[in-house]
């Protein structure tokens, strides 16, 4: 396994995040680089983020979670999920690609339907039907975690 560290973000990871984040393709918006934890390599180079956004309705989501490309595979996005889950309240929510259901099943996340959703995440619903229209792959899933 990598020899990698976790650290709160300081300002002058703002680009790298903005970076990862349009480079993986998952939601640019709300990029608040205070709210991200950084992986970083022991030499210092950035390898990946991830943050808890606190929405308007209070619910908290954990997001942005992204690893540099050819550093996949070697626990990174674990322990970035890990220190979250260490640190955060519940309930917790997440929005992610269906082909990742499985791998956020592993730290207890799951499915859940309209009924279950917290304001925010049904409030959004109808963007996620646009983006399903116009790209044509199948939405997002939102997770849950007591």
């Amino acid at each position: 396994m990598a020899n990698f560290i976790l650290r709160p973000a300081i300002e002058t990871d703002a680009l790298k995040i903005h970076d990862l984040i349009h480079r993986v393709g998952i939601n640019p918006m709300d990029l608040i680089w205070r709210r991200f934890v950084i992986i970083e390599m022991a030499d210092g180079q950035f390898m990946g983020c991830g943050q808890l956004k606190t929405h308007s309705d209070g619910s908290l989501e954990l997001a942005s979670l992204a690893v540099k490309d050819g550093y996949r595979q070697q626990g990174m996005a674990r322990a970035l999920i890990e220190h979250f889950l260490a640190h955060s309240p519940r309930p917790l929510f997440l929005i992610c690609r269906p082909s990742l259901v499985s791998f956020y099943e592993k730290f207890g996340f799951r499915v859940i339907g309209l009924e279950a959703m917290p304001p925010y995440f049904r409030s959004i619903r109808w963007l996620v039907r646009v983006l399903v229209l116009l790209t044509g792959h199948k939405g997002p899933s939102v997770m849950g975690l007591d």
